[in-house]
């Protein structure tokens, strides 16, 4: 897998401010014309075009994108599991990861927990781009971004049906994670989706 760094996209717009100058002398004997002069008015210069983002590039920041409502959706999704449909997850993970959640979703429901707060991204760090895409091979390959994240867990809560916590006291307030993110439909965009999470061992998130 490759391993680019995400360079961030900007545009750069440039103008030259017009000068106008402008002057006369005349002599009153003999009356004559007054000769006049002006400096040329300086073009405006053109917008520096926007560069066009790599392949590699628009992958990453669409993945990412999937990546944060991926974390939003485990407050959305289980903030009132008994009012949730179990496709709740289908548009942000696939494969092992939608398994994990639809399996979380329905204990939830069966156990009534639910959740409140957010999971809050404290960092996220692109690790590696890899668009190799052969879906005949056993097992499919299939392109995938992964990041190491760094979750703030600390407003993130589980509660029972009486609205008491079931969280660890000594639950760490950060998660560090190892987040994969697979598109089984590239070049579209629209099919990013987290596809495996693990521990990220070697992040060290603090907290």
């Amino acid at each position: 897998m490759t391993r680019p760094v995400r360079q961030t996209l900007g545009v750069f717009v440039a103008a030259l401010v017009v000068v106008l100058g402008a002057g006369c002398a005349g002599d009153t004997n003999p009356p004559a014309p007054a000769p006049s002069s002006a400096s040329p008015t300086a073009p405006a210069s053109s917008p520096t075009p926007t560069p066009t983002p790599s392949p590699e590039e628009g992958a990453a920041f669409r993945a990412e994108e999937i990546v944060r409502a991926y974390l939003r959706a485990q407050t959305d999704c289980l903030t009132d599991p008994a009012a949730t449909q179990i496709t709740c997850f289908d548009a942000v993970a696939i494969g092992t990861e939608l398994v994990n959640l639809k399996n979380a979703l329905t204990s939830a429901q069966t156990v009534e927990t639910r959740v409140t707060g957010d999971i809050v991204v404290a960092s996220i760090e692109l690790q590696g781009v890899d668009l190799t895409s052969d879906p005949a091979a056993s097992p499919p390959v299939v392109p995938t971004v992964v990041f190491d994240v760094c979750a703030d867990v600390s407003g993130y809560n589980v509660v029972d049906k009486d609205g008491q916590s079931i969280v660890p006291p000594d639950r760490a307030a950060t998660s560090s994670l190892e987040v994969s993110v697979y598109n089984y439909g590239y070049p579209d965009q629209t099919q990013w989706r987290v596809g495996y999470v693990v521990p990220a061992e070697d992040l060290a998130c603090g907290g």
